[in-house]
């Protein structure tokens, strides 16, 4: 009896999960057209997604090389498709490492109009449409900074990124990375957008399972071409810049329905104003007491059930004794 009452405690805890999941879930859907990983390519040596130049070499058991320990190198992958979902997740698993005490330059993720081109940034092209997220590994003159260095810019196609300055007037947000060139632990950067709220970086290198938030932004605009891609490039200095995995999802927010069976505001794009506003919040605080309310009736009622069918249970063993 005892394991009943578990399993109804437990049948109304899964009830509350779905509802809640109904009221607004963030679904996560894979995009293979997106994410990339070991063996990279197929049998005519080529990948179904991605296109790679420059300096790119591919160990298909074990990584995408976009430059090597050597100097003036610049090598790129980009995907052959845009990637047009509203909200998405990108996790990147990467590797920068090589040999003696002085290294650079750093390596790049894009999602930009342009794709598939070399240039000074980072091994792309100057001047792009769209974003850049840098992770810098050699401190040219910006003061103040520690090195490595992670941060966002958002390019117009008329602005130039200034190289002398680590991109220091075109920074939107960024984080220090000491330690993630050197660390034992895997590598990894993970941007997380939705169109209309925000775009986070958080950063794996301090333990294999301790995410560090890098930055958070407010709403970003995209063009509504971008393709996904990475690049690397090394000077007089070198490293090996490594992408081991990547992985992208759609991430799909299931719309809100409110207690009248209507689409909120927050959803269906309209009733922004101020008034309309102030009603959705008393519909949707009105809801959510109706809703506790009736969590803790189910919680009793369980509860009450149980106790019951136990007094029941021990009166009929003490009958046939």
């Amino acid at each position: 009896m005892r394991s009943s009452l578990l399993w109804l405690l437990a049948l109304s805890m899964g009830v509350h999960a779905a509802v809640e999941g109904e009221r607004g879930t963030v679904r996560t859907i894979p995009l293979r057209s997106h994410s990339l990983s070991a063996p990279f390519l197929d049998s005519d040596m080529q990948s179904r997604f991605f296109d790679f130049g420059g300096d790119t070499i591919i160990r298909a058991d074990q990584y995408v090389r976009l430059t090597s320990d050597r100097p003036s190198q610049e090598g790129w992958l980009f995907s052959k498709l845009p990637l047009t979902a509203t909200n998405w997740e990108i996790e990147v698993e990467f590797k920068i490492h090589g040999q003696g005490n002085l290294h650079g330059d750093g390596m790049a993720i894009w999602l930009t109009k342009q794709r598939g081109t070399t240039g000074p940034v980072f091994g792309s092209t100057d001047r792009f449409e769209g974003l850049g997220i840098f992770i810098d590994t050699y401190k040219n003159q910006r003061p103040g900074v520690v090195f490595p260095y992670v941060m966002a810019m958002l390019g117009n196609a008329s602005v130039t990124y200034d190289k002398e300055h680590d991109g220091k007037d075109n920074e939107i947000a960024g984080c220090s990375a000491r330690g993630i060139r050197t660390s034992s632990n895997p590598t990894k950067i993970r941007l997380t957008y939705f169109q209309e709220t925000s775009l986070k970086v958080d950063l794996l290198y301090k333990s294999e399972h301790e995410w560090t938030e890098c930055f958070e932004t407010g709403p970003l605009t995209f063009p509504s071409v971008a393709y996904l891609g990475f690049s690397a490039e090394t000077g007089e200095l070198s490293d090996n810049h490594d992408i081991i995995s990547i992985t992208t999802n759609n991430k799909y927010i299931n719309k809100v329905y409110n207690d009248q069976g209507t689409l909120t505001p927050a959803d269906s794009g309209k009733g922004t104003g101020r008034g309309r506003g102030k009603q959705f919040n008393r519909q949707r605080e009105a809801g959510s007491w109706k809703w506790f309310l009736f969590k803790v009736v189910l919680f009793f009622g369980v509860v009450v059930g149980g106790y019951v069918g136990w007094t029941m249970y021990r009166a009929n063993q003490r009958g046939r004794f």
